[in-house]
């Protein structure tokens, strides 16, 4: 596996002046880790977007940095990420120190491959799930959990965890029994309309749902500045340590 590494520099920048931070190319970041203490960082935004192209939340990133004269290694995976709630870009991110010989938690992301001939007859492909939880060591973490979707061939069928072949080096923390994906007969709008127990057409209750989820971005918009400005707080008040 690729080795991936990010450059990285101690910040002394926080709260509303990291707006400046972001129009020179960089994005604010804190580093923790149950053996160290928070500390803030900077990355460039176009090297971090490349790499974490290749490592999402799940690959081992070696994290470098200067600290007090020397250079620092630190094993980390993207623990979170503040987006923009309009460009979608990154505004602020959460980088954990992991401990290499231990076992950790984390969802792994299903990726849909293929293409599956009920779907080609009309059937609707039912998505249960998007990723799945598994404990493993850092090293061994997959990036992605591959599931061909060209075994539903017919109407009624379903894809398990059972089903998956995982690597014997990850515990899988599902119960084997849990549906992944499934194909249902197509629907008609008039069924459709009659299970809504409404007489409203598709068209409405699209229109209605894309009502409701303009004012949950709005909401989430107003949680992730709350949500940054903690951290920066937290960031600055371990800085000062």
């Amino acid at each position: 596996m690729e080795k991936l590494i990010l450059q990285a520099k101690k910040r002394t920048i926080f709260g509303k002046k990291n707006k400046g931070l972001r129009e020179k190319g960089f994005i604010p970041a804190v580093l923790y880790g149950k053996k160290i203490e928070t500390l803030p960082l900077e990355v460039k935004a176009q090297d971090f977007n490349s790499i974490y192209k290749k490592s999402g939340d799940t690959n081992i990133i070696d994290l470098v940095f200067e600290d007090q004269g020397k250079e620092q290694v630190k094993n980390v995976l993207v623990q979170d990420i503040s987006n923009h709630f309009l460009n979608g870009l990154p505004m602020h991110i959460d980088f954990y120190e992991v401990e290499m010989d231990k076992l950790i938690k984390a969802h792994i992301p299903i990726v849909f491959t293929g293409e599956s001939p009920a779907v080609n007859k009309g059937g609707i492909l039912i998505k249960s799930m998007n990723e799945v939880e598994v404990e493993a060591l850092p090293k061994d973490l997959p990036h992605e959990i591959p599931v061909d979707i060209s075994a539903l061939t017919d109407f009624d069928q379903t894809i398990y965890i059972q089903d998956i072949n995982f690597s014997d080096k990850i515990k899988v923390l599902v119960d084997q029994n849990t549906p992944i994906a499934s194909i249902s007969e197509p629907i008609s709008e008039e069924e459709l309309e009659k299970e809504l127990g409404e007489a409203k057409s598709v068209e409405e209750v699209e229109v209605a749902g894309e009502d409701k989820e303009s004012q949950d971005e709005e909401s989430k918009e107003e949680t992730k500045e709350q949500k940054e400005e903690k951290k920066e707080g937290e960031s600055e008040e371990g800085s000062s340590k």
